[in-house]
């Protein structure tokens, strides 16, 4: 079976890393060959293995060039085409497998202007239709794909992971007892929760706690949304910002992190407690739906969302130390044997 993969978005964080993973696994099955699409320079070590094909392609996602320019001529000489995202080019005429990781743009307040969501809203309806399976990686996520779209087409479930780079990391690396500090890792998005954070910090300070607090994440400053500026501007003083580390710079910012908290007020996965714990850090977390399903079986704390008097109290009863979750994590959660294997399966299913 010849399996065609859009690879485009490799190097970027989130969605990224994602199909960054599953590439690394996927391409092991050498049963299948595999057509890559994407940046020939990143993709340089698959080009040498026999049965994979790289073909140069970085057009933009969402973009004009990306819908009519797109070779699809490479792509339907192949048995299936599988995106990690759901924005599909015109013209392919093979069975399609797409991903939809959540729906946060129609699920939160503020998060896009009336025009992105309409078109957002069509890429969504459009991948919905033309796919043979739509991925996504909660059950969460599932429910708010079908409720929102009112569809009865195949939704599987496949879990993010930790990504191989941590896995590496981790494996040099010692849990720390000797930790220091808060670290939040997350886009600098309003419902990332960082209001609830910094307002929580505020209340401990005020008791006399003084606890160093870390921010990891990218500021898109063309953004509207105004909260989250007037956050950065007015609170510089009680957080350190970090927006351009590496991938071994933010593990090792969480590696010696005392606790990492991430108080989001919506997912449609969240990755970043489990690298904390892969990673030896105790994580505080918000109630949300999706974790409560993702990390119930986990030694996490939960608080409630939005609620920084119970963010603080929490922080306060918090006791120092690492915990030790690489097993558990590694049982349900990691690209070789849970998330990649459930694509190849369903990609190789047809008649």
């Amino acid at each position: 079976m010849k399996i065609a993969i859009d690879c485009r978005l490799i190097g970027q964080s989130g969605i990224g890393t994602f199909i960054e993973n599953v590439l690394i696994y996927i391409t092991q099955n050498i049963q299948h060959e595999y057509v890559l699409i994407g940046d020939k320079g990143k993709l340089s070590a698959y080009s040498k293995l026999s049965h994979c094909m790289c073909i140069h392609c970085t057009y933009n996602s969402f973009g004009l060039l990306e819908l009519l320019c797109f070779p699809t001529h490479a792509v339907n000489k192949c048995d299936a085409f599988f995106t990690p995202n759901f924005n599909i080019p015109m013209g392919i005429k093979i069975p399609i497998y797409s991903t939809i990781h959540d729906v946060v743009f129609f699920d939160t307040e503020n998060f896009a202007s009336p025009l992105k969501k309409t078109i957002i809203r069509w890429y969504i309806k459009r991948a919905i239709k033309i796919s043979k399976t739509i991925f996504t990686v909660s059950d969460f996520s599932k429910n708010r794909i079908k409720n929102l779209f009112h569809t009865s087409k195949n939704v599987k479930v496949v879990y993010s992971a930790i990504s191989e780079q941590l896995k590496k990391y981790a494996f040099h690396h010692k849990l720390e007892t000797e930790k220091k500090g808060i670290v939040f890792l997350g886009n600098l998005k309003r419902h990332k929760g960082l209001r609830t954070l910094i307002e929580a910090i505020g209340i401990l300070e005020k008791e006399g706690y003084h606890i160093p607090l870390t921010i990891i994440g990218k500021m898109d400053f063309r953004t509207k949304d105004v909260e989250i500026k007037e956050i950065i501007e007015n609170y510089q003083d009680k957080m350190k910002l970090v927006s351009n580390a590496s991938n071994q710079e933010v593990f090792e910012i969480i590696a010696h992190s005392q606790i990492l908290i991430s108080p989001s007020l919506y997912e449609g996965f969240g990755l970043s407690p489990l690298e904390a714990m892969y990673l030896g850090t105790p994580a505080i977390i918000s109630d949300i739906p999706v974790y409560k399903e993702i990390y119930r079986d986990f030694p996490v704390t939960f608080f409630n969302v939005g609620d920084a008097k119970d963010l603080a109290c929490h922080i306060k009863e918090h006791r120092k130390g690492s915990i030790n979750a690489r097993r558990l994590i590694d049982e349900h959660y990691n690209f070789k044997d849970v998330t990649t294997p459930r694509i190849l399966e369903e990609m190789t299913r047809i008649q």
